[in-house]
């Protein structure tokens, strides 16, 4: 009985999968009111997706969501079936699928073993650790409908820094000029 469930513990293991799914940012400091732009990557990948569903959550008083788009892994030149909503503060909606009868072949290129699933861009609106994340039971489904895979949520965080006003500047500048201009006569 034992090396029998041994066996089926191994199966379970060889076979279990690995794609990974992450959430990256092109910097990890940013400034007051700059732009910046996020991407969901899916990695790893042992078998075609033929879609994916998810939300990512942010602070609404914090950033401001400015766009989105999706990459294309599950276009074969014809489309996608895809769907975005930002209608709730602080979510965005994602989900894209490929046509039933999209070209496999060209998907597989598309995807490779790692592909954007969708970018978005943020502004930021206020100044300290900032937080953007997606939710749990984000899914991806391969391309023959006979896998589902969910993901527990991650967050990522990054930093904005507060920018000194250039009137700020200018102003320090003068009050140096009139003091050492004082000193002098």
């Amino acid at each position: 009985m034992k090396k029998i469930l041994l066996i089926i513990a191994l199966m379970f293991s060889v076979n279990s999968q690995a794609t990974i799914i992450a959430l990256k940012f092109d910097q990890t400091e940013y400034n007051n009111n700059d732009s910046m732009t996020g991407q969901l990557v899916a990695s790893d990948l042992s078998y075609s997706l033929g879609g994916f569903a998810g939300t990512i959550n942010f602070d609404p008083s914090q950033l401001a969501l400015t766009g989105w788009s999706f990459g294309n892994g599950f276009d074969d030149g014809l489309g996608s079936y895809f769907a975005a909503d930002d209608s709730v503060a602080g979510t965005l909606y994602l989900e894209d699928f490929a046509d039933f009868f999209a070209d496999e072949l060209t998907l597989v290129a598309n995807q490779g073993t790692s592909f954007v699933l969708a970018s978005f861009t943020f502004n930021a609106l206020s100044s300290g650790l900032q937080t953007v994340s997606y939710l749990q039971g984000l899914e991806v489904v391969s391309l023959d409908n006979s896998q589902l895979e969910s993901f527990a949520g991650q967050a990522v965080s990054f930093n904005v820094s507060q920018v000194p006003e250039p009137m700020s500047i200018v102003l320090l500048a003068a009050a140096l000029v009139f003091l050492t201009r004082r000193q002098e006569g």
